[in-house]
């Protein structure tokens, strides 16, 4: 949620001008009647202008309790009460800028991509008409950036990310925890493109800043904690992934409990190092609880459901029970096309999962066209030298390859081998692994 200088401590200068009121005017003898009258006409105006805010921020509040309770329902109906009180401020009114703000980040949350992006750019559209040393043009930048990568949009999410930063170190110069949620993003959309090496930059400048302000157990540093365990495990550095991933699971269970979304999502991110190890057993546990606790808080129809079901589905390939895989694949390709339309990355990983279990139950067409539709989407939303593409690449050479598409395969595979060596080296697991599954009829997992 966005943060106004001007918003939070409104009723608090009130109630101080109130105290100075008091105690310079009412309990002062020097003053005479009429100073006093002048001082109580300017409090019962800053009075009435408490009053008029009062809906405002009450509709605020109670919306972003109800966020963080995950009440969405009603955190949308008092968004929009608080968006409703809001125009009857000036139109670069800073409190406009926080509704529109708010209702984006609650339509992201719903995955409800095209309502959010109007709502991001009216806050960016209001930010960039305040003072030049506050904080709300570079927060909003932020929460936009987000949305684009939430959508696949990479490039315009680094850029935007990359002018917030610019501008939080040119105006506002200090670090703390806002600056330190700029890194992060900043982190996961290089992670996305392969950046590895930049990603871990920003995440360790990141958790660096908040471990310094709130200290090392804070459940704010978990989510960085996180984000550094998946480059470690991008990069097949596991021992250093578990490590992290451990110590997010634990400031998590602790801060918000073992029944909550956060440590969800760390469970499911240590279940899916552990599948990468073939540490199957543990996988499974760890897999199996944070379904349990996913569906129990979203539903079984969210999309980080379906990102648990993707896992699972990886574990029973592993297992060679292919017909189980499909079937939860092609759960997790109805719910992720629902929510996310028919274009986005997260789509693409499930295009190339459910081909390759196709092609190891031998049935080559369908596989092939899971595989084009993978790169269909990997070409259009990823650099020419993201990792994702070199495998999506030798995946589809291989399906070619039993299609007897020979010419098109050695093609295909070249130009994946090329991509992943680059951006891997030869010895990385995915490498490895995309390659090996080259000469065989089981999927790559």
């Amino acid at each position: 949620m966005l943060k106004s200088n001007n918003d939070e401590n409104a009723i608090t200068r009130v109630r101080q001008w109130q105290q100075a009121f008091q105690t310079r005017v009412l309990s002062n003898p020097k003053f005479k009647w009429y100073q006093r009258g002048t001082w109580l006409v300017s409090l019962s105006w800053a009075a009435v202008l408490m009053i008029q805010s009062v809906p405002y921020y009450s509709a605020i509040g109670i919306g972003e309790s109800a966020y963080k309770q995950g009440d969405l329902e009603t955190a949308e109906a008092k968004f929009k009460e608080a968006l409703k009180e809001a125009q009857n401020y000036s139109q670069n009114d800073p409190r406009r800028a926080k509704a529109y703000n708010n209702l984006a980040e609650l339509y992201r949350t719903r995955f409800q991509f095209s309502e959010a992006e109007p709502y991001y750019n009216k806050s960016v559209e209001i930010a960039r008409q305040l003072g030049k040393n506050r904080p709300e043009l570079p927060m909003s930048l932020n929460n936009l950036a987000t949305l684009y990568r939430d959508e696949g949009r990479y490039n315009e999410s680094e850029q935007t990310f990359r002018e917030a930063l610019k501008i939080w170190d040119e105006r506002i110069k200090k670090d703390d925890t806002n600056r330190a949620a700029i890194l992060n993003g900043t982190g996961k959309v290089l992670r996305d493109q392969g950046r590895y090496a930049e990603a871990e930059t920003y995440y360790l400048q990141s958790l660096a800043i908040k471990e310094k302000l709130l200290g090392k157990n804070d459940a704010d540093n978990a989510v960085v904690l996180a984000n550094l365990g998946g480059v470690y495990r991008d990069q097949g550095q596991f021992a250093k992934s578990e490590k992290y991933y451990l110590q997010a699971l634990a400031i998590d269970s602790s801060a918000v409990g073992k029944e909550h979304s956060y440590t969800a999502t760390d469970l499911n991110n240590l279940a899916g190092l552990y599948r990468d190890q073939n540490r199957l057993d543990e996988a499974a546990t760890l897999y199996k609880e944070a379904l349990r606790i996913r569906e129990q808080l979203l539903g079984e129809n969210h999309p980080l459901v379906a990102k648990t079901l993707s896992g699972i589905a990886e574990l029973q390939a592993k297992h060679q029970n292919f017909s189980g895989a499909k079937i939860l694949l092609e759960r997790v390709l109805a719910i992720q096309i629902r929510f996310l339309g028919d274009s986005h990355p997260d789509i693409a990983t499930t295009y190339n999962l459910l081909g390759n279990v196709l092609l190891a139950k031998h049935q080559v067409q369908a596989a092939l066209e899971m595989q084009n539709k993978c790169l269909a989407i990997r070409e259009k939303k990823l650099s020419p030298q993201h990792p994702d593409l070199g495998v999506a690449l030798i995946d589809r050479a291989r399906a070619e390859s039993f299609n007897h598409e020979s010419s098109q395969a050695q093609k295909d595979l070249e130009r994946g081998t090329k991509i992943l060596t680059d951006a891997l080296g030869s010895n990385h697991p995915v490498t490895i692994r995309s390659l090996v599954s080259m000469h065989s009829t089981t999927p790559r997992t």
